[in-house]
């Protein structure tokens, strides 16, 4: 869904700059209207969203495997930094060797406005030291996600504690306490926490409606997730960041819920799921994350030299195909040769250090 979004959004379309913020009812070529409505499905905001519901699910799961202490909290803070820091120190790494040995900026005429703003400026030390830190996110944009993701795993371990402590009216207090948290802050890192919470929330609601979440009734809840996930920006506007985040969370944890019952092993989804393809995909994800972006940026550079102006302008949706096609398998390659040369030796690395350090946690796991 981002990849495609983002190949999307690099050219104008029937001459507007920004696709995705205009409303249906101002769309008037044909494929401006092809382009938006595509833009429903390939929604990479909304599955940003469904990242951070379940990424409080999965790491929920986690911090289910032995008793929460002090130790075990600093042992999931090591895993998580090894997790998430190695494999986007590389991917910043030859973003900026690129952009120095290659780049030269330059105003496309067919370029649409997401694609404009990036590497505008030369790139200082300082701009690249902020990078690898994540205080700025402007060599690789989509690293805004991992700077909420950080956020919310040195939240989660406190958010654990109440949520498995405590019976449901406790936890929908919690859950609404950090939804109203969310309306009135301004702050990123705080805005998505609730997120994260209603995923530590699933496996206590899954078990609650296990009934509803079968048969014909489940399948109803799970295009009831989907619709919700899908037309939340739609229908409220890009402008109300609030209310179409609540609606896709709402989305989000129903699709998963419907995922996690075992009455629904059977389904079409899981066994879509189930593919070797979407297996290994899912493994790669996250190094395809990182990568698709600074891929597809070099892809369209290249096509904007090639082609001229008016061909792009008259058939974006195509020359949009062409790079989806490109970029999405070379994408897939580079992360899996990411994710076993740096993510998976990072994770070793990591249970190896907290085996010296925390003996007993890693024991334990």
């Amino acid at each position: 869904m981002v990849a495609l979004c983002h190949c999307l959004l690099v050219l104008t379309v029937d001459g507007i700059d920004n696709i995705w913020a205009i409303p249906f009812s101002e769309v008037a070529g044909v494929q401006s209207a092809i382009a938006r409505f595509l833009l429903v499905f390939f929604n990479g905001g909304a599955a940003v969203t469904v990242f951070f519901v379940l990424s409080g699910y999965v790491l929920g799961l986690s911090l289910d495997k032995s008793r929460l202490t002090i130790p075990k909290t600093l042992y999931f803070y090591l895993k998580r930094i090894f997790r998430l820091y190695p494999a986007h120190i590389v991917t910043l790494l030859c973003i900026v060797g690129s952009v120095l040995l290659f780049h030269e900026y330059q105003l496309f005429e067919s370029a649409g406005a997401w694609y404009v703003k990036w590497y505008r400026h030369e790139i200082e030390a300082a701009t690249v030291l902020n990078n690898l830190l994540l205080k700025e996110v402007y060599l690789n944009h989509i690293a805004w996600s991992l700077q909420v993701e950080l956020a919310g795993s040195l939240f989660l371990p406190f958010a654990y504690l109440v949520n498995r402590r405590s019976g449901l009216v406790v936890n929908l207090v919690v859950l609404a306490a950090l939804i109203v948290l969310s309306a009135q802050t301004k702050n990123l890192l705080l805005f998505f926490l609730y997120t994260f919470y209603a995923g530590l929330m699933l496996p206590m609601i899954t078990q609650r409606m296990k009934g509803l979440l079968a048969g014909y009734s489940g399948q109803a809840l799970l295009a009831t997730g989907f619709v919700l996930l899908w037309s939340a920006r739609t229908l409220v506007g890009l402008g109300n960041m609030f209310a179409y985040i609540l609606i896709e969370t709402i989305g989000s944890a129903l699709i998963i819920a419907y995922l996690l019952n075992t009455d629904n092993a059977g389904s079409w989804f899981n066994r879509f799921l189930a593919w070797d393809v979407i297996n290994r995909l899912g493994r790669y994800s996250y190094s395809f994350y990182l990568l698709h972006f600074i891929v597809l940026y070099w892809m369209a550079y290249v096509i904007f030299h090639l082609v001229s102006p008016g061909l792009l302008g008259a058939m974006p949706l195509f020359w949009a195909a062409v790079m989806a096609l490109v970029t999405v398998p070379m994408t897939f390659w580079l992360s899996s040769k990411m994710y076993t040369l740096v993510e998976v030796p990072m994770i070793k690395t990591a249970k190896g250090f907290g085996a010296r350090v925390f003996p007993r946690q890693a024991k334990a796991e």
